[in-house]
């Protein structure tokens, strides 16, 4: 059984102290030649970022570095020598506390979904319905 959570959008995003941060507009075909991060092109977001870059009638770009890690990938957009493309929320969550800033870049509605999966007719344990609520509340408080 599957519970629709939230469905992000995604953002451009770069250092705070990269050169595309200071912009007020910017083209998604202008960051094409710069040092992306995004996640393996076969993978489920990567599928999705490809699509992205279709519709907007770009070639998806070859990343400098090819991660799933979204910490890893936060980290290094942070050190604004990368920019990539992020789930609205997580870009959002990470701004502040590391530096990123969402870039003006006007993006196709692609998202990002977010689901609790459960087998059905099986009792979640107390610590996964712990987390479940948990999941729920925080989802809650994002789309608000």
């Amino acid at each position: 059984m599957s519970e629709p959570l939230l469905e992000e959008p995604f953002v451009a995003v770069a250092g705070k102290g990269s050169q595309w941060a200071r912009r007020r507009r910017i083209e998604l075909s202008e960051l094409v030649e710069e040092s992306w991060v995004l996640p393996p092109y076969d993978s489920a977001p990567g599928l999705l970022i490809v699509e992205l870059f279709q519709l907007s009638g770009v070639k998806p770009p070859e990343a400098s570095i090819v991660t799933l890690s979204v910490q890893l990938t936060i980290t290094l957009i942070a050190s604004g020598s990368f920019v990539g493309l992020l789930p609205s929320a997580v870009a959002r969550l990470s701004a502040k506390r590391v530096g990123l800033k969402i870039l003006p870049v006007k993006l196709p509605d692609i998202r990002y979904s977010v689901e609790i999966i459960t087998v059905r007719n099986r009792a979640a344990s107390p610590l996964a319905a712990l987390f479940i609520e948990q999941a729920r509340a925080v989802a809650k408080s994002l789309s608000t």
